[in-house]
């Protein structure tokens, strides 16, 4: 052989070689975007059942409840825990338990990784349901001092009348004095 064809031959053997390194880069490149796609879709699929909740009925609603409720009982994977949790934290339904999906959340089963973007959703729904209940519980609070005050309110109410009247019975005696009885 002569070096020409020895040259022609380690450059093909290089830039082959080359091409086996950067083979699985790409692949690996490839799978993370898919990868991504996958967690999108996911937490986009979450998005979207968390609109159709919202255009639900009251019925509609406690049929997906019972559905869900099973199935969550029978398959602990994340998108039936979150749209457990999605369901239980929905206000103004029959089923509405903000401490429950709070437990939900925060005491998540070691065994089930999520994605960075389910994650980050994990921790937003954490802090918006903590801050909703916070803020039921200060409601609650308002709500019980303001029936206080207006008990307060009430019973100060009814002393103004009787001194009131008692006013108004010293002033009609004033008016009518009662005349003494000469002896």
């Amino acid at each position: 052989m002569n070096i020409i064809s020895r040259t022609i031959i380690l450059l093909i053997f290089s830039a082959v070689l080359t091409g086996c390194t950067a083979l699985p880069a790409f692949f690996d490149n490839q799978v993370s975007q898919q990868e991504k796609f996958e967690q999108n879709k996911s937490l986009n699929e979450l998005m979207s059942y968390y609109d159709q909740l919202q255009k639900k009925k009251a019925s509609q609603l406690a049929t997906e409840y019972d559905y869900n409720k099973s199935y969550f009982d029978n398959n602990i994977d994340a998108d039936s825990r979150f749209k457990y949790i999605l369901l239980v934290s929905l206000p103004n339904t029959a089923f509405s338990d903000i401490r429950l999906a709070l437990d939900l959340l925060t005491n998540w089963p070691q065994d089930l990784t999520l994605p960075p973007d389910l994650d980050g959703f994990r921790k937003l729904l954490i802090s918006l349901l903590e801050e909703q209940q916070t803020a039921k519980t200060e409601t609650r609070n308002l709500s019980q001092k303001l029936k206080i005050s207006n008990e307060n309110a009430h019973v100060l109410k009814e002393q103004i009348q009787t001194l009131e009247s008692r006013i108004d019975a010293i002033k009609n005696m004033e008016k009518h004095p009662i005349r003494k009885i000469e002896r």
